[in-house]
Order: C-alpha cells, then sequence, then structure tokens
C-alpha cells in the first residue's frame, strides 16, 4: 500500500525537465546495485519443484515474476528522480535525492511514504536474508529444527558478523553492495548459469530449451557479466 500511495502522490510531483538535470552519466556505476536488486536465482530450483518441471509454467512464472519487480523498480526510481528538481538541491554537497524527499522537498506527505516504503523494503529484505542464511547453517549443522534455544548459536553466526561490521564501518555495507553486485552477482546469476547452459545442451542435443537465441544468447549473457567485472577492476 506504501508502494501505491508513493506512486499516486508522487507521479503529482513528476516533471519532465527534472529528468534533464540528472547525472545520467554515472548511471554505469549504479549496475550492481540494479544486479543485486534484481537477482533471484536462487530460487530457481524451489519453482522448478514446485512446479513439477513443467516448462510452459517454468518460463512464465520467471518472466512474470522479473517483469513485475523490473516495473516496480523502474517506476520507484522514475518516481524519485522526476520528483527532484534542482532547487532541492542547491547547496548541497552530495545530491542523495532520497534524503531530499524524506526531508519534505517534494512534500511532507511524499517525504512520509518514501520513508515508510524504504523502512518496509529494508525490513523484508532483512528477514528473508536472515531465514535463508539460517536454513542454510542449519542444514550444514547437526542443529535439530524442534529446537528454538538450540537455534541461538545460529542466530549469533547471522546476525554479529553484519552488526561488528558496521559498527566498525557503518558505510561498508554501500562497498559490499557494491562488490557483491559486480563479482557475485555476475558470476553466480551471469557466467556459471550460461556456461552451464552451454556444456547441457552440448551433451542433451534434445534438451528443452528455457532461454532462446541459442549460443549467442550465452555469448551476451558472459559478455556482459565479464565487462561489468572489468570494469569494476580498471576503476578501483
Amino acid at each position: 500500500m506504501s508502494f501505491v500511495g508513493l506512486l499516486l502522490l508522487g507521479v503529482t510531483q513528476v516533471k519532465g525537465v527534472h529528468f534533464l538535470f540528472q547525472n545520467w552519466s554515472a548511471l554505469g556505476t549504479a549496475i550492481p546495485v540494479m544486479l543485486v536488486a534484481l537477482f533471484y536465482h536462487n530460487i530457481v530450483p524451489v519453482v522448478i519443484t514446485q512446479l513439477e518441471g513443467d516448462s510452459r509454467k517454468i518460463r512464465q512464472s520467471i518472466i512474470i515474476g522479473s517483469v513485475i519487480p523490473l516495473v516496480m523498480f523502474l517506476a520507484w526510481n522514475a518516481v524519485i528522480l522526476g520528483s527532484v528538481s534542482p532547487e532541492m538541491i542547491q547547496g548541497r554537497t552530495v545530491f542523495d535525492p532520497m534524503q531530499v524527499l524524506r526531508a519534505g522537498g517534494g512534500g511532507e506527505l511524499l517525504g512520509v511514504l518514501v520513508s515508510i516504503f524504504s523502512e518496509f523494503a529494508i525490513a523484508t529484505s532483512f528477514i528473508g536474508f536472515v531465514y535463508g542464511l539460517l536454513d542454510f547453517f542449519q542444514d550444514i549443522s547437526a542443529t535439530k529444527q524442534n529446537k528454538s534455544a538450540s537455534r541461538l548459536p545460529l542466530y549469533s553466526l547471522v546476525l554479529l558478523p553484519p552488526i561488528g561490521l558496521g559498527a566498525i564501518n557503518p558505510s561498508i555495507f554501500f562497498t559490499a553492495l557494491d562488490f557483491a553486485g559486480t563479482f557475485s552477482i555476475s558470476i553466480l546469476g551471469g557466467i556459471i548459469p550460461a556456461l552451464a547452459t552451454w556444456k547441457q545442451r552440448q551433451q542433451l542435443q534434445h534438451a528443452n530449451q528455457f532461454v532462446p537465441g541459442g549460443k549467442l544468447t550465452l555469448i551476451l549473457m558472459i559478455g556482459i557479466a565479464s565487462g561489468i567485472i572489468l570494469k569494476e577492476i580498471f576503476t578501483v
């Protein structure tokens, strides 16, 4: 509801001229964050299992499930960037449109909705990662699932390291986000799946192809992911 309210209220603040003064040259540096935001590959095995290997349903679920968050992602950024005018950032050394809108630059109600949606986005992501890591560590340990007390060490293993690093270096999250998108997501979500698919198609000549375009699509995936990695290496 906060997202819908944000769009409905924010779209009244959007003006096309606001997009003209944005620093679009910085778009390339935002690609790693985009990769992290839209990464879903770890749930593909679950989708395949739940849909019992039905290729048509699997393809539909992946396409629809990718389009919906992509549209939300683009709409969110369009509203935020289109709501910030040049007058709002005069005298600011760092351009943070979120901070500007939270402070009431686009109206008090819009600032409240931006804050609410941002907090919920962080909370839901946090909960999902905590439970995912908890299950991971539980699977590789001898902890019983029905004993809540025995899971406390696992919670400590999941929560204490990031809390400690965050306390030592509060800005480490942004650096970690950048490196995770550049290296981890590019490799796990781009290069490895493309290579695995290439190998499978060589071994199984009549395998069902979920990704159209043949080898050209796989080459593009590997090339784009490798380009992102190389760009980060040479700019560090």
